[in-house]
């Protein structure tokens, strides 16, 4: 008869394998540059293509009354919606879900502004049922992980970072804390989360586009992969500006010229097919200026062919501009200024 200390040492071998194939099995928290390049795939996965990035933290950011809130809904209707095309931008949706996170309006007023959005949609029930609205922010994180836990969405949008954030806006490492549980978040559900954000004042009257106008530290930017500023046109209000002013994966020929979009009275976007370079989005008085700059002589110019009979878009070829910045020329009240110049000039 054998030995029961000898059967019970069995057992205890067996049970250290058993753990030891249980640990073996358990994955690994780091990963080998082999392991990477096997998994292939040569571009990034986007959720709109090339702009937004399918995983991880993204912002909008603009000053008051832009539209960045009309930005985000319109997006998430289009990940909804199944749609595949976002602006004139190919829409890779999963999943076609989203969650939006609301701190600045109740259920009442957001009732209000997506019926007058879908005006424009004429979208059906079943694509609103696919995107969750959440007023209550007391637990967020939690709350944003067992509703993806429940149910897995496309994109997450957050309106607005300034609401949520308690700490102080200019402590770097308070920040970086902050967004680091969004980022693990974003990791943990493969899905991409994009904050509504606020510019610093008076940034679109003297400054152009850039990720150094989002208010607070720089450590807000540095977490985002991309950054877009969404700013109003000096002259025609339904005229938007949308400028990627971060994108750690574009090319500099997408973070030079705003994508131009038309703002209609029910709060929706489109294309108009136009870009408008940085550096003319800075509101500048036309007699200071732009003689410095030589856009009063293009007044002038573009003045006198209009006398000769000429319209906007013969204008424009005949200079070499956009039809639409012949058309804010004309409609900028302060050509009047130098109305007279033109005139004396025939």
């Amino acid at each position: 008869m054998s030995d029961p200390r000898d059967f019970a040492a069995l057992i205890g071998e067996e049970l250290s394998r058993a753990e030891a194939m249980k640990e073996a099995e358990k994955p690994h928290k780091w990963i080998t540059g082999e392991e990477l390049l096997k998994q292939g795939g040569e571009s990034l996965p986007c959720l709109v293509e090339p702009i937004l990035q399918k995983v991880g933290l993204a912002c909008i950011a603009g000053s008051s009354d832009t539209g960045k809130s009309s930005f985000l809904r319109q997006l998430c209707y289009s990940v909804a919606s199944e749609a595949d095309r976002f602006l004139d931008f190919t829409l890779n949706a999963q999943h076609h879900s989203a969650i939006y996170v609301s701190t600045e309006d109740d259920e009442t007023a957001m009732r209000f502004l997506l019926k007058k959005q879908n005006k424009d949609w004429n979208a059906n029930d079943g694509v609103f049922g696919r995107i969750r609205f959440l007023f209550d922010t007391t637990n967020l994180l939690p709350d944003l992980d067992s509703m993806l836990e429940e149910s897995a969405a496309d994109l997450v949008c957050i309106d607005a970072f300034s609401d949520l954030y308690g700490g102080e806006i200019n402590k770097s490492n308070q920040v970086r804390c902050f967004l680091n549980g969004y980022s693990q978040l974003a990791q943990k559900h493969q899905c991409l989360i994009m904050f509504l954000h606020h510019c610093g004042k008076r940034t679109e009257d003297e400054k152009t586009p850039s990720k150094h106008n989002l208010l607070g530290s720089q450590a807000f930017e540095a977490k985002m992969r991309l950054v877009l500023e969404l700013r109003s046109d000096n002259v025609n209000p339904n005229l938007k500006h949308l400028c990627i002013v971060k994108g750690n994966y574009l090319p500099s020929s997408f973070k030079n010229d705003s994508f131009d979009l038309w703002f209609s009275e029910n709060m929706t976007f489109s294309d108009t097919q136009n870009r408008t370079p940085f550096e003319k989005l800075v509101k500048t008085p036309v007699d200071n200026t732009a003689k410095e700059d030589g856009m009063h002589e293009k007044m002038v110019t573009a003045k006198r062919l209009k006398k000769q009979g000429l319209n906007q878009q013969q204008i424009a070829e005949i200079m070499d501009v956009h039809k639409s910045t012949v058309s804010r020329w004309f409609s900028d009240e302060r050509i009047n200024e130098i109305t007279d110049d033109a005139d004396a000039e025939q």
